[in-house]
């Protein structure tokens, strides 16, 4: 087993408050994965090797060709401050990889379940600002509704999947609440593609029979309550969008842009965070605050060419992979539990990035880490567990 030097509950209190702090505070969030990723450094060399796993070398492949891309960008002076922007994702990946390991199961699924409830709370917290019309769209004080609603639909697959407890007999009524604020938290955020994603994680826990017809239609009614309320509360823009339902906000600028500039610099592409520097038709947007791409995938083939493309799809698909692999095989049903959230949020998280963005997010590429590292952990708990299994009857 993987051992640390320092207090397993310092680093699992710890844990937990990097956990809850994705959207209540950036500067709490840096400051514990900061903490976490020093302790990590300062760990035996031999115990951090026991840790390294298939996803940390592509990882470390994928940081490879992002320091490549750097080192040959067309605007140095943009692409250099990825190496530190950028840092804290790879050290909290490592650092993640690593404790959830060397903490018990028990712990690890503590560090689950605290992931979606800290969502929730988030989720509240956006609804009570969007109905007192702080913000115009359901958010948070330190995210935009973007980074809000991918985090949330992402923390939705593990709301519907990780159980309720079943020991008392209202507890689903809790749960059902639950689900329907971080369902009207998404629709108030007015994200699209977050909502439609929302239901098909639905569908999918339905599929899983993680609840009945009956729970899913108090879902439904509560969610269609809240959300009704909420937008009698704050109207002016879902009224923006009824009059504009054809609206693209300036995505067909951005597709026009990304087709004339798709073979310039196909390998390496022009350098990490360099959008402002090559997007060619800057004076047709109407919003003149777009910084991205607005879809990872069309993001990272221009900051890092087809080389930083092949190793971020790499990543994703031996997630899915190994998520699948392992569902497939564990019949510890804790364990299963942890997997079926982590496959659904972690699905959520990838296709929202279709529309949206996670990579160049200080929020929600820590998420990503931490799903990665969560799988990492199940994975290698499990091992553990068979093997002490086996021992134990022999």
């Amino acid at each position: 087993m993987i051992k640390t030097r320092f207090n397993e509950n310092f680093i699992f209190y710890l844990l937990l408050a990097g956990i809850s702090s994705y959207l209540l505070s950036l500067f709490l969030l840096q400051l514990f994965f900061g903490v976490l990723s020093v302790l990590w450094i300062a760990e035996k060399i031999s115990e951090k090797k026991k840790a390294v796993t298939f996803f940390t070398i592509l990882i470390l492949i994928f940081g490879g060709v992002r320091l490549l891309s750097i080192a040959f960008s067309l605007h140095p002076d943009s692409s250099i401050q990825s190496l530190y922007k950028d840092a804290l994702f790879y050290f909290s990946f490592f650092a993640l990889s690593f404790y959830l390991k060397a903490l018990p199961l028990e712990k690890v699924t503590k560090a689950a379940y605290v992931f979606a409830l800290a969502a929730l709370l988030m989720s509240l917290i956006g609804l009570i600002l969007f109905n007192l019309k702080v913000v115009a769209r359901t958010a948070t004080f330190t995210t935009g509704y973007a980074t809000f609603s991918s985090y949330i639909v992402t923390a939705l697959g593990f709301q519907l999947v990780l159980p309720y407890s079943k020991d008392k007999k209202y507890n689903w009524i809790l749960w059902a609440v639950g689900i329907a604020v971080m369902l009207s938290a998404l629709i108030t955020s007015m994200g699209r593609t977050n909502i439609a994603l929302a239901g098909l994680l639905i569908i999918a826990a339905l599929f899983l029979k993680k609840f009945s017809i009956k729970s899913a239609l108090v879902v439904f009614l509560l969610t269609a309550l809240i959300s009704i309320l909420s937008f009698q509360n704050n109207a002016a823009e879902i009224k923006d969008r009824v009059e504009n339902p054809t609206a693209l906000s300036d995505r067909d600028i951005l597709y026009n842009a990304a087709k004339y500039l798709s073979l310039k610099r196909p390998v390496l592409g022009f350098g990490p965070r360099t959008f402002h520097d090559i997007f060619p038709y800057r004076n047709q947007l109407t919003d003149k605050g777009v910084g991205s791409w607005h879809n990872d995938f069309i993001q990272v083939y221009f900051e890092s060419g087809l080389l930083g493309l092949l190793s971020f799809l790499l990543i994703i698909f031996v997630v899915w992979y190994y998520n699948i692999l392992f569902l497939r095989r564990i019949n510890d049903d804790n364990l299963a539990n942890i997997g079926q959230a982590i496959l659904l949020g972690f699905t959520a998280l990838i296709l929202s990035a279709v529309t949206a963005g996670f990579i160049d997010s200080p929020v929600l590429s820590i998420v990503f880490a931490f799903l990665i590292a969560l799988l990492s952990s199940v994975i290698y708990h499990s091992s553990a567990f068979n093997i002490s299994l086996i021992k134990k009857q022999n």
